[in-house]
């Protein structure tokens, strides 16, 4: 005879018995096989709220992707460009990211059959594939551009990984430092500028140079820009499948003639990524859907007419780090 005490423990194992062959349950454990914990990371929505960039990168890996290829995604993130080469017939496609996000991508993987995927949790650096490669996708980009390790993480995978000839899918950037105007609800004054009825905070400029450099720069949506005051022009620009490492310009020296009267809030860093001559896309305001982060890097505001030339020099000792930049008005 059963004792009372373990009553309660036999009906839990009868009613797990009795509800385990429900078709329902069997649907549902089916559902949850390696499921990702889907609270757990942090995606990113912009990649394909972004239709533009999203069809420009479809049409890319549609003309540079060829069957029977083999094809690394490097930083899948939520896996879209992954998918989109899958629909080539790649004879092998990793998908590469040491993040929690890797979980997501494979999710949404299996449940659109897309079994043809071979997912790699691992860093660009150790990456190691049994083969080279034909094709390195990529959309190494931060919030500074060159943030996340776009230049050195490409240049690795390209000496160690890439065929002679192979693809890197964008390879060339532009990068455009625009003198910007705000809109007034964005605008963030120094703290040097801004008053109290009976305070002035003016007696901090003097501090300026011992402050961390961190607060000379923001990150700003791009429909905080009211107007760019010049017409764009790229102030350096450099090709991922042809640059040597350290060759990126570490001084600029910009004059640029204003062609829309207004006031200079700082220089916007925007950038045009490349496929070839005929698909890119860039993080420019203007475009409907631009949802990338702007980064802002500030000036005390000054008032420019038209024609009138506005001059900076700026220092990049280290691209990557945007704390040691620094850019001053001649």
């Amino acid at each position: 005879m059963a004792k009372l005490r373990d009553l309660p423990l036999q009906a839990w194992g009868d009613l797990r018995s009795r509800v385990r062959h429900l078709p329902l349950v069997g649907t549902l454990r089916n559902l949850l096989v390696d499921a990702p914990e889907l609270t757990s990371p942090l995606p990113r929505d912009s990649g394909l709220v972004d239709a533009e960039r999203v069809e420009t990168y479809r049409r890319a890996i549609e003309r540079y992707v060829k069957p029977g290829q083999v094809v690394v995604d490097v930083g899948t993130g939520n896996g879209p460009r992954a998918f989109l080469a899958a629909a080539r017939g790649p004879r092998k496609l990793y998908a590469v990211d040491a993040s929690r996000n890797l979980d997501m991508a494979r999710w949404v993987a299996r449940r659109n059959g897309l079994s043809e995927i071979d997912f790699i949790r691992s860093d660009s650096a150790r990456f190691r594939p049994s083969e080279k490669v034909d094709v390195l996708l990529h959309e190494q980009v931060g919030d500074a551009l060159f943030d996340t390790g776009l230049v050195p993480r490409l240049l690795d995978l390209r000496d160690r990984v890439l065929v002679r000839g192979g693809r890197i899918l964008p390879n060339r950037f532009e990068v455009f430092l625009e003198p910007v105007q705000l809109r007034e609800e964005a605008r963030l004054p120094f703290l040097w500028s801004q008053r109290l009825p009976n305070v002035d905070y003016g007696c901090l400029q003097v501090l300026r140079d011992t402050l961390h450099p961190a607060y000379f720069s923001r990150l700003i949506r791009p429909q905080d820009v009211e107007r760019r005051l010049c017409d764009p022009e790229p102030a350096f620009a450099f090709d991922l499948e042809t640059l040597r490492a350290g060759s990126l310009p570490k001084r600029l020296r910009l004059e640029r003639p204003v062609v829309r009267e207004g006031r200079m809030d700082g220089l916007g860093l925007f950038y045009r990524s490349s496929f070839d001559s005929e698909l890119s896309f860039d993080t420019f305001p203007e475009r409907p859907l631009a949802c990338a982060p702007v980064l802002l890097l500030r000036v005390d505001p000054r008032e420019f007419a038209r024609y009138e030339t506005v001059r900076l020099e700026l220092s990049l000792p280290e691209p990557s780090d945007v704390t040691t930049w620094r850019w001053r008005f001649e």
